[in-house]
């Protein structure tokens, strides 16, 4: 498709297209209102009953403001451009709830053309009786991907365009995180990896390659010791094991209180927007208004008693792990397994990676320098890089026949 000039009327006549181009199946049970603000003009998006209207003007209530430079907005209605790399690349802004945000996207067919499986596709599915909201995107070998605690599967949106292209991704909200059910239970990284091998059954995976950050490292440790057959490979990045940095956690508690996880209070936007920094070698790699959304992000999900519980429950099981009957169980983990760390983690330590390395059979670590907790998004194409080499040469994981 030739690139036209992004015109004030071409904008226009693209926002208005919309409604047609809905996809009922996408939009199901969905009710939101977006404010699309491109160029000097702006318009309100409104998705429900299985359909959508634009007017032109500010919305009176939006969930989420975009704003995004016409060329790249263009580019991102037709498919040529996933919007998550927009945000990163500092042509689109987000103000408000992040993951209606990605969803506008794939609310809609791209201009023009079908679907493909490399457009991202967002569905509910139900594991073990909880419903998990996911990402879909991509054709091939299954790859299974765990964001860590606090997070969602927004935080994945660095990596989904490059490994999309050679893997089916599945990228769940967790149990207890952002879109998901937060049931009341107790959320041990064995609920985890269960709850994960029912969703592998509930998309038709009959076995996966899976790659986990920080919690989702422990979570992806967990399903393959429990169900090894259903994990071809482990990536793990950053992952949180017994012995990490107690003095990041205790932040927290800045943010809420442990003893008022049930009871609302305001929550301290500008300490979470600190410890969002921390977790960064140099935060400087990201635009400040990235930690701002994340910051805002964090705030709209924990507003909620039963995520704040969740979350709760959760680090205290990460806490509270024995290292020695830990790391004694990893040498029954025999997948091929890379493992990467960023040298100046200040939560989980490098030498916790040296200690993993050490106690399974089968692992590569990897440490990059002057890099910290969240390695897709500091060092995005060193870790692609490593991932897929890794990935290229070791089993694949297959489909349910």
């Amino acid at each position: 498709m030739a690139t036209k000039v992004p015109t004030e009327q071409l904008i226009r006549d693209r926002v208005r297209s919309l409604p047609r181009r809905i996809r009922p199946e996408a939009a199901d049970g969905l009710v939101a209102e977006w404010e699309l603000r491109v160029g000097p003009q702006s318009f309100a998006i409104t998705v429900q009953d299985h359909a959508c209207s634009v007017s032109p003007g500010p919305a009176s209530a939006p969930a989420t403001v975009i704003t995004a430079d016409p060329g790249a907005w263009l580019a991102i209605d037709e498919g040529r451009l996933n919007g998550g790399d927009a945000f990163f690349a500092g042509t689109l802004q987000v103000e408000g709830n992040l993951d209606l945000a990605v969803r506008l996207q794939t609310l809609f067919r791209p201009y023009r053309r079908a679907r493909k499986a490399a457009d991202l596709d967002q569905i509910e599915a139900e594991a073990d009786g909880v419903r998990l909201s996911c990402y879909m995107v991509g054709h091939g070998p299954p790859l299974l991907l765990l964001h860590g605690l606090g997070g969602s599967k927004v935080t994945w949106l660095p990596m989904l365009s490059k490994l999309s292209e050679a893997y089916r991704i599945i990228v769940p909200d967790l149990p207890g995180h952002a879109e998901s059910d937060k049931p009341v239970t107790d959320y041990t990284p064995r609920f985890y990896a269960r709850v994960m091998r029912h969703l592998l059954d509930a998309v038709g995976v009959e076995q996966a390659a899976v790659l986990g950050n920080s919690l989702g490292g422990r979570i992806a440790l967990e399903l393959a010791l429990r169900s090894p057959s259903r994990v071809a490979s482990l990536v793990l990045l950053d992952p949180s094991v017994p012995g990490f940095g107690w003095r990041y956690v205790m932040g927290f508690t800045k943010v809420f209180p442990t003893e008022l996880g049930a009871i609302p209070f305001p929550l301290r936007a500008r300490m979470m927007e600190v410890l969002i920094r921390r977790l960064f070698a140099d935060p400087g790699r990201l635009p400040p208004e990235a930690f701002t959304a994340a910051a805002q992000e964090f705030i709209r999900i924990y507003r909620d008693p039963q995520a704040r519980m969740a979350f709760l429950s959760s680090l205290r099981h990460i806490v509270t792990e024995r290292p020695g009957t830990f790391f004694s169980t990893l040498r029954r983990v025999r997948q091929p397994t890379l493992i990467i760390f960023g040298a100046l983690d200040r939560l989980v330590p490098p030498r916790l990676g040296v200690r993993l390395a050490q106690h399974m059979p089968n692992a590569t670590l990897v440490v990059l320098p002057d890099v910290g907790h969240v390695p897709q998004f500091e060092a995005r194409e060193e870790t692609l890089q490593r991932i897929t080499a890794f990935l290229d040469t070791t089993p694949p994981g297959r489909p349910a026949i």
